[in-house]
């Protein structure tokens, strides 16, 4: 499950909604890479979680708030999918690792 945070989630259920985006953005533009990215969930600090996405020995960032989490988590639970909110910076993150994969398979 996850370490449980003070704000009523877990870490799993945070990996759960970024994941939630990641599969919609396959769904949608397709994945560049063969497999699909470990998600890591940190929390450095009170207000904030930090999102590691990793495949082969590539890895990509990304932040979002508690608040963020929160609503995010919410809608995977309710059945409403992926948070809007949160999209764009799981997509900027799932491009970036695909990338960098990408110019190694090409030596680049």
């Amino acid at each position: 499950m996850g370490t449980a945070y003070a704000i009523g989630i877990s870490s799993g259920d945070i990996g759960a909604a970024i994941a939630e985006a990641v599969i919609y953005d396959v769904r949608v533009n397709g994945l560049g890479i063969q497999g699909f990215p470990q998600i890591t969930v940190s929390h450095p600090s009170k207000d904030t979680f930090s999102i590691r996405l990793t495949f082969d020995n590539y890895t990509s960032d990304l932040t979002i708030t508690a608040h963020e989490a929160k609503r995010a988590v919410a809608a995977m639970k309710a059945g409403r999918g992926h948070d809007e909110d949160i999209f764009p910076r799981v997509q900027d993150a799932t491009v970036e690792l695909e990338a960098a994969h990408m110019r190694n398979v090409q030596g680049g």
